[in-house]
């Protein structure tokens, strides 16, 4: 199992999903960034699950929990989460490390 890190820009990502939803659901936004969260620990266990997204950017793997695309990398020695982006986004217009 190797360890994980979250970029910058994924924090970002992960922020706005947990205001926006807190809008209306506070407690189901708290719960649902905490999913977010441990579907990227899964991928320390489990780093070739995602598909390949090189059309995106170098060595860029997509992995999607309800919806919400879990961009990351599998370095060698560590999981970079590089963006988590809601389905609306298009993913070719988003930066990615």
């Amino acid at each position: 199992m190797k360890p994980f890190e979250f970029s910058e820009k994924s924090l970002e990502d992960l922020s706005g999903i947990l205001v926006y939803i807190a809008r209306d659901k506070p407690l189901a936004a708290s719960r649902f960034v905490e999913e977010l969260q441990q579907q990227c620990s899964l991928l320390t266990h489990f780093p070739q699950l995602g598909s390949r997204r090189e059309d995106l950017a170098e060595r860029l793997r997509l992995f999607t929990y309800r919806g919400y695309g879990i961009y990351y990398r599998d370095l060698s020695d560590r999981v970079r989460i590089e963006r988590v982006l809601h389905p609306s986004l298009d993913a070719g217009t988003q930066s990615f490390g």
